[in-house]
Order: structure tokens, then sequence, then C-alpha cells
């Protein structure tokens, strides 16, 4: 063994899955947070049996972790050789059921599924009356039909009656690795019966239980973040060429580490995610409803957690225009052609503003989207500008409600998700926000969080806060232009927060025609 490959095999690094809506990484980072190498695999095999429905096999999520971990190896054969660790994050609720030994039975339903049932599931009388009795009985009725666990049981029986446990994308990652079906707090995120101020299982007379009627025995195991939640079965390891035993961490869902991998630690910094869904959220040791019984998640630091506002379709509305408006351009081109739209229209799109509520927002069932504003002189180039200037309106909200309940002001705000890597979209997000943000050091920031919680589960660090600030550096400040800020603010104060409140009853009746 040469000397070169005896430097490289002291080196220590951890592989970081991050599973998104439209693909897979597999990365390798070391504990400087440096990304030492990359592959990715995007996904071709979603269906929709019916309109609006999306499912996907358990299989091509874990054919393309097994392809992209081999093509790792492949290329990058001395590295492979660093590995110390490995840990998943995933894309928050996609759900399917599971039998004894951890095996699928169906297919994974996506969170951008949007199948619910006719009616809600009753629960008793006691429960009906407090939902009246404090306004929450509408948004009972509306979880309880729209949840994906209601409907597999109702309208599979069948398979509902041979479910094991229920399960996400993570812990089935997880449990194929490792052979354990169990999976952290901080995955834990999405429409099962989970208690994220406790951080346990909700118990059987908890209101959730009651919405949410899944059995408390079809409950996986919880575990901490930053903890070896399994090591890498044989098998596992003869179809990755992982070596058998190494250690699997538990970390968190994307979003959360995403915020993580920006460094937004602390509640004066918010984590902005420009990604399929668009995100608004920080972390903080005292537990936040930012809307009433609307819980924060759990943050991947143990005793934290995140509030979040989630703009549902975010920058999907971004790979929406470019389907409906560049569909005959070379993909290698399309961002140089965004940023140069970006450059040729005046902020505020000369008048043309866009509500980004394309529908399933969690507390504006009704709204839909809106553009206002559209006169002879716009084209496609005012359009897209109004679309991510409407997405900043609507995360400058969300970020408002999130000072308004921490009663801490937010003073600098960390980009991640495809949307962050476009420097126009970047400058437009600080303009509207009046506030800088930042770039860190990689624009897989999913990744990078993943590989702190890695390395702390692996004791390489103490805790995420040293491992933090070893491994997360920013790269590019983005600085309010003041003129653009006083632009945007009095099309936010004046126009955008007015619009939504003024054509909610035509939303209404539009719910009762369509």
């Amino acid at each position: 063994m040469n000397n070169t490959i005896k430097s490289i095999i002291k080196k220590n690094s951890v592989l970081t899955i991050d599973c998104g809506t439209r693909g897979l990484r597999g990365i390798l980072f070391d504990e400087q947070g440096n990304e030492l190498a990359k592959s990715e695999e995007l996904f071709t095999g979603y269906y929709s049996k019916h309109f609006q429905w999306k499912e996907a096999s358990p299989e091509m999520f874990w054919e393309a972790l097994v392809k992209v971990v081999c093509e790792l190896k492949v290329k990058q054969p001395d590295l492979f050789l660093t590995i110390r660790g490995m840990t998943v994050s995933c894309q928050r609720d996609v759900i399917t059921v599971v039998d004894e030994r951890g095996k699928p039975l169906r297919d994974f339903i996506s969170w951008l599924d949007r199948r619910e049932l006719t009616e809600p599931l009753p629960y008793p009388w006691p429960y009906d009356l407090l939902f009246k009795t404090i306004g929450f009985s509408g948004y009972a009725k509306s979880f309880s039909r729209t949840a994906h666990v209601n409907w597999i049981k109702v309208s599979e029986p069948d398979i509902w009656a041979k479910t094991h446990k229920v399960v996400f994308l993570s812990t089935y990652f997880l449990t194929r690795l490792t052979g354990n079906i169990a999976d952290s707090r901080s995955n834990t995120a999405g429409h099962l019966p989970f208690d994220t101020k406790k951080k346990q299982w909700c118990g059987k007379y908890d209101v959730k239980s009651q919405i949410l009627q899944m059995e408390p025995e079809k409950c996986y195991e919880l575990t901490d973040s930053c903890e070896v939640i399994g090591k890498l079965t044989a098998e596992a390891a003869e179809i990755t060429g992982l070596p058998v035993g190494l250690p699997i961490i538990a970390s968190g869902t994307d979003k959360g580490c995403e915020t993580l991998g920006v460094g937004a630690l602390t509640p004066d910094i918010a984590s902005i995610s420009l990604g399929t869904q668009a995100t608004v959220e920080i972390t903080t040791k005292k537990y936040v409803e930012l809307y009433p019984f609307y819980p924060a998640f759990a943050a991947v630091e143990n005793d934290c957690y995140n509030p979040e506002v989630t703009i549902y379709h975010g920058f999907w509305m971004v790979d929406w225009y470019t389907k409906e408006f560049l569909d005959q351009t070379d993909p290698k081109d399309i961002h140089e052609i965004l940023e140069g739209y970006l450059e040729a229209t005046p902020p505020g799109a000369d008048g043309l503003i866009h509500q980004p509520y394309w529908g399933r927002e969690a507390f504006r069932p009704e709204a839909r989207g809106t553009f206002m504003g559209f006169s002879e002189g716009h084209d496609k180039r005012h359009l897209y500008r109004a679309i991510i200037e409407g997405l900043g309106y609507a995360l400058l909200e969300g970020l408002k409600l999130i000072e308004r309940k921490t009663k801490v002001p937010i003073q600098a705000v960390g980009l991640s998700g495809g949307g962050s890597r476009s420097d126009g979209v970047a400058q437009i997000m600080a303009d509207v926000l009046n506030r800088p943000v930042y770039r860190v050091q990689t624009f897989e920031t999913t990744g990078l969080g993943a590989a702190i919680a890695t390395f702390v589960g692996l004791n390489h660090y103490p805790d995420i806060k040293t491992a933090s600030k070893a491994m997360i550096r920013k790269s590019q400040i983005f600085e309010p232009n003041p003129k653009n800020v006083i632009k945007y603010t009095e099309i936010y104060n004046r126009l955008y927060k007015q619009l939504y409140r003024r054509v909610k009853p035509l939303y209404q009746s539009y719910e009762k025609i369509r």
C-alpha cells in the first residue's frame, strides 16, 4: 500500500443519503464540512392511478440508494475506504406499511398525493364537542380526510390487517440498512399520531390519536438524533459494497438537516429552503406553535424544535414554469435564461403580483394561485419574476409570524434548496425580506446537516454546536438593496397583505362550484 493511499485511509468521512422529491443523492463529507464526492439518481418511477394521486414503489427508492453508493465506490475507491458512518435524510410525510420483517405491503404514498376520504373518521362525542368549542372542528375533519394513514386503513382493510408498522421513507431505508424497524424522533414528521412537543408517540386519549386512528402497536421504535441506530447488515453490505457493521446514525428530515446545514441554530437566524416545498423555520429550545394546534417539528438537535411555515408548492412552481414556457430549451441553458429574465425585469415585475397558494396550504385550504395586475406589457419574463417575488412575500409573511410568536427579531437568513443556486433569486430574497441572506460552502445543505449529526453520533464531535462551528462556513452574503427594499415593502404592505383576505370569499365560492 503506497503512502498516498495510507494518507487517505487515515482521513475520516461520512456518507449521507439525501432523498428528496425529485431524486436521491449520496454525498461524502469530511470532518471540516468539505463535500468530497457526490452521486445522484433522479426518480422516474412515480405514477398516478387517479387524478392528483402520486405513488412510487419501495424499490425505486432503494435501487436509487444502492446505485449512488455503488457509483461512489467505483468513482472514488480510495475515498470510499474513509467512510466511518452513514445516515439518511428524506423528504417528509412519504408513507407505507410493512410486515414483521419490514417488507412493504404496498407502494409509498408521496406527500404530493392529494387523495382523501369522502368522510372523516368518526371520533367519540366528547372530542367532537371539544373541537366545536375551540373552533377546531373544520381543521380536524380536513386533517382526518387527507391523512394517508387513515386512507389506507379505510380503503385497504386487508392490507391494514396485515400491517405490523406504519413507516416513513426514512424508516424504510433504515430498516433495509440495519434490520431494525426504527427511526429518529427528528425524522418523525408527517401525518402520524406523534407528539412533537414531548417527542414521543401520542397516548390513547390524545387528540391526534382520535383524528389519526392508528393502533399504538403499529408505531415504530423511536431513537434520538446523533445516535447509532444500528449497524449495516451483511445483506445490505453485500449489495452496497459498504463494510459490514458500518455504524448507521440517526439524523433528521431533509428540512431539519437543511436548517442545521445553514447554521440556523438560534432563533435569530432563519433557514429558508427554496425547494419543491418552500419553507422558513428557526431552531429554538422553546416549543412554539405558530398556529393553534399546529406543532413545531422536532429538530435534529435533541432538545430543540423547528417552528416552520410552509409554502406547499414552493419551487415546484419554477419546475411548472420551465415545463410550460421553456419545454423546448436545452436543460443546460435554463439556469442562465432564468437569471437573464430576472436581470431584464424590474423589482415589482411592472405591477404583476403573485400569490403562491396553489393548493393544499395547511391553513388556507381553499386558496389558489393568483396573479394580479396583468397588462399588455407583460410577458413570460415578468411572470417568472412575479413567481419568485410572490414566494418571497409569502416567506416574509411566515418570517414575521415567527418573530411575533418567538418575540425574537430575525437578523439573517440562510438559504438552501435548488432555488438558492440562483444569485438573482438570492438577491430578491434579501430585498423582499430586508435582511442579509447567505449561502454556505456547499449547496448540499441537507447532506451537510446530516453529516454534522453523523460525526456527532460517531463521537468525533461532542455536540452539534461544536460540529457546526467546525463544519459550516458562509460563502456568500447578499445584502438588501435599499431602493428595492422600499419598493417591495410598499407592495407587500399595500397590496400583497390585503390580497388573500379580499379574494378568500371568491376562493370559497370556487370550491363550491368547481
